[in-house]
C-alpha cells in the first residue's frame, strides 16, 4: 500500500514537471516559436544550394516520432535566438530520404555544419552541450 502511494505520488509530480515545462511559461513558448521559424527544406536542391553558400548553416536532422529530436526544440531555439548570424534549417528524414542519404545521417537527431560546400562537422544524438560548443567553435574559426 505505501509503495502504491509513493508510486502514484512521484507520477504526480514528473506529470506536473512534464505539465509545466508544455505549457510553461512565456519563455518556453518563445524557445518554441524560434525552432517553428527554422526553414523546412524537403529537396536537395535547396540543400544543395544553402551548402554551397559562403553562410554558415547548421541542419537539424530529425523524425517527428523521435523523442531525442523533440527534447533538442528547446535547445536549437535557443541557438536561433543566441546567434542570427548562422542559418538553421530543419530536415524531416521521413520526408527526405535523399537529403539524409546526401549526408550519411544514420541516427536521429543529427546536426550537420556546413559553409562553402563542406560539412564541417556532425553531431549524432541529443548533445545540447555539443551544439552549443559546437557553434561556438565553429564561429570562432569564421572570425580568424
Amino acid at each position: 500500500m505505501l509503495s502504491r502511494t509513493l508510486l502514484r505520488n512521484s507520477f504526480a509530480k514528473s506529470t506536473t514537471r512534464t505539465k509545466l515545462f508544455l505549457t510553461g511559461g512565456s519563455s518556453v513558448r518563445r524557445l518554441q516559436s524560434h525552432y517553428a521559424s527554422v526553414t523546412k527544406l524537403k529537396n536537395t536542391e535547396e540543400f544543395t544550394k544553402i551548402m554551397n553558400s559562403n553562410q554558415l548553416s547548421v541542419f537539424d536532422f530529425y523524425a517527428t516520432w523521435c523523442g531525442p529530436c523533440k527534447a533538442m526544440i528547446p535547445h536549437i531555439s535557443q541557438a536561433v535566438e543566441e546567434n542570427p548570424d548562422i542559418k538553421f534549417y530543419k530536415i524531416d528524414v521521413d520526408e527526405s530520404p535523399e537529403i539524409a542519404k546526401l549526408c550519411e545521417v544514420v541516427a536521429m537527431p543529427t546536426f550537420v555544419f556546413t559553409k562553402d560546400g563542406k560539412i564541417l562537422d556532425k553531431i549524432v544524438g541529443a548533445n545540447p552541450h555539443s551544439l552549443h560548443t559546437n557553434i561556438a567553435v565553429l564561429k570562432e574559426k569564421e572570425m580568424k
